[in-house]
C-alpha cells in the first residue's frame, strides 16, 4: 500500500528537504522575484541593475521572517503522510532544526507526528547528530520501536548513513536534485524523487 516493507511500522522523516523545502530553495525562489522587481526599477530610475544576493540579502532581509504563506511543504510528501497515518503507522521527525515544531506547525502538518526530536531536545538529552544515528533511536525509543520495525526517509548523505548504522528496517533516499547515485552510494534502500512515488508504485 505504502511502497514499504511489511514489516514497517513506523517512519522517521527527515524536516528540511524531505517534508519541507529548504532555506535554499527559499533563497532561490526569493533571489528569482527580486531580481525581476530589481531590474524593473533600474530600468524605470535609469540605474545600474544590481542583483539580489542569494546569501547576504537572503540572510538580512528574509530568512526567519514570517512569511505570508507559510512554510512551504512538499505536496507528495504530505499526500504520503496522510497514507501513512490512514495505514495505521506511526510518525516522528528527526531534524536538527531548534525550530522543528514552528515549521510542522507552518507547514500545517505538526499533528500528523506522534514523535519529534529536534535540535533543542538533541541538545538536552546529549545526543550526536546525524551521520551519528542517535536521534532516529531515540526517535524509535520514543515511538516504542524497534530500529529494524521502521523505515527512515532522508534527502542528506549524513541522514542515509544514520538510518544504515542504526541499523533500520528500510532507508528511502529523497532525491530532489537529480543525483540517485548518491544516497545509493551512502547505503538507501530505496531512492524517489518525490515521497508520492511510493504511493504510485502499489
Amino acid at each position: 500500500m505504502l511502497g514499504l516493507p511489511a514489516h514497517v511500522r513506523a517512519c522517521l522523516f527527515d524536516l528540511d528537504g524531505v517534508l519541507t523545502q529548504t532555506a535554499k530553495v527559499h533563497a532561490a525562489a526569493w533571489k528569482e522575484m527580486f531580481d525581476g522587481c530589481l531590474r524593473e526599477r533600474a530600468a524605470r530610475e535609469g540605474t545600474a541593475f544590481v542583483p539580489f544576493d542569494a546569501v547576504d540579502d537572503y540572510d538580512e532581509y528574509v530568512d526567519g521572517r514570517p512569511r505570508e504563506n507559510g512554510v512551504e511543504p512538499y505536496e507528495g510528501s504530505v499526500r504520503f503522510l496522510h497514507a501513512v497515518r490512514a495505514a495505521g503507522l506511526r510518525c516522528a521527525v528527526v531534524s536538527s532544526s531548534a525550530n522543528c515544531r514552528d515549521v510542522l506547525e507552518g507547514a500545517g502538518i505538526e499533528d500528523l507526528f506522534d514523535e519529534r526530536i529536534e535540535g533543542v531536545v538533541a541538545g538536552d538529552r546529549g545526543l550526536r547528530g546525524k551521520p551519528a544515528p542517535d536521534t532516529c533511536l531515540e526517535a524509535a525509543r520514543g515511538l516504542g520501536l524497534e530500529p529494524g520495525a521502521a523505515a527512515m526517509f532522508e534527502d542528506a548523505p549524513a541522514g542515509v548513513e544514520a538510518g544504515r548504522a542504526g541499523r533500520f528496517g528500510v532507508v528511502v533516499g529523497v532525491d530532489r536534485t537529480g543525483q540517485a547515485e548518491q544516497p545509493r552510494a551512502y547505503g538507501a534502500d530505496v531512492v524517489v524523487r518525490d515521497l508520492a512515488e511510493l504511493l504510485e508504485s502499489r
